[in-house]
């Protein structure tokens, strides 16, 4: 189903139908560049008022998070941040895009990683070969080999990146994505699920298709905050992550995946932030 929540670009020919009753494309997409403008402003005000307050917290014993947005527990901040309760939309309004943040952010505060995977080659050749969907198997592969290790609870989401980091070309498909793990084998873990599944050929590079000079095809890193003056701002690897996705690509109806175990979480996530009661039902 069509929707501007999405982070993905949609095409005329993906719908099928009268034609009074296929979506408008042009606008949609339009709209979906509006939600990823409004929710990126959005979380540097949620995390910029968080800074705010945990300043004001720093050498006083309070238990109360920073990152609630509305409730000045001291009245010291209210002339400070900027969010009200009118400004967070609901759990049904957030998009993708505040959902990939929430997860950094999470993982800035909590423990996480973000990781860049490269997609073997020959895969990709062999997909385009059997007119598999890439989308539908990259999230197969990885969700087997997950199971595999005991990590299917593991909290994590990724984008598939299908451009260079300019967006003017393309590029090999890579992944880039965020994964919670306060214990370090866990990442370890993750790093050889992605091996196996999408990066390594058992034969090697060559068998692979990967140049000899290419780059290593994983990298995973411990999350943290950085500004440095770009355009991606707080949330820097989420905006890095999230950079092309308005940049279309025939083999995708879809570029983004967040697990079960990972909505959950940033949906408890959005409740605290909003002080309302944790949602009792199952995602």
């Amino acid at each position: 189903m069509a929707s501007s929540k999405k982070l993905t670009t949609y095409r005329k020919n993906q719908f099928e139908g009268p034609r009074r009753r296929r979506p408008k494309v042009r606008a949609l997409n339009r709209e979906i560049r509006r939600r990823i403008a409004s929710e990126h402003q959005l979380v540097q005000d949620i995390v910029r008022d968080a800074e705010t307050r945990a300043a004001l917290l720093a050498g006083h014993e309070r238990t109360v998070s920073p990152l609630r947005v509305w409730t000045n527990f001291d009245h010291s901040s209210c002339d400070l941040t900027s969010l009200s309760p009118t400004d967070l939309p609901q759990w049904r309004d957030v998009g993708e895009y505040l959902k990939l943040h929430l997860l950094a952010q999470l993982g800035i505060w909590t423990g996480g990683y973000a990781f860049t995977v490269k997609i073997r080659p020959d895969l990709e050749a062999k997909w385009k070969r059997e007119g598999i969907a890439p989308m539908d198997r990259i999230k197969r592969n990885i969700a087997e080999r997950l199971a595999a290790e005991g990590l299917s609870d593991l909290e994590y989401c990724y984008v598939v990146e299908t451009r260079s980091k300019s967006g003017k070309s393309r590029s090999q498909l890579h992944l880039h994505g965020v994964f919670i793990a306060e214990d370090v084998r866990v990442a370890t873990k993750f790093k050889v699920v992605m091996e196996r599944a999408l990066a390594l050929h058992p034969k090697g590079r060559a068998a692979a298709g990967v140049k000899p000079k290419a780059g290593p095809a994983i990298n995973i890193q411990p999350l943290y905050e950085k500004i440095d003056g770009s355009r991606y701002g707080r949330g820097r690897w989420a905006g890095y992550a999230a950079k092309n996705v308005h940049k279309p690509d025939t083999r995708f109806t879809r570029r983004f995946f967040m697990s079960r175990a990972a909505t959950r979480l940033v949906r408890e996530f959005w409740a605290l932030i909003l002080e309302e009661p944790l949602p009792q039902v199952d995602l």
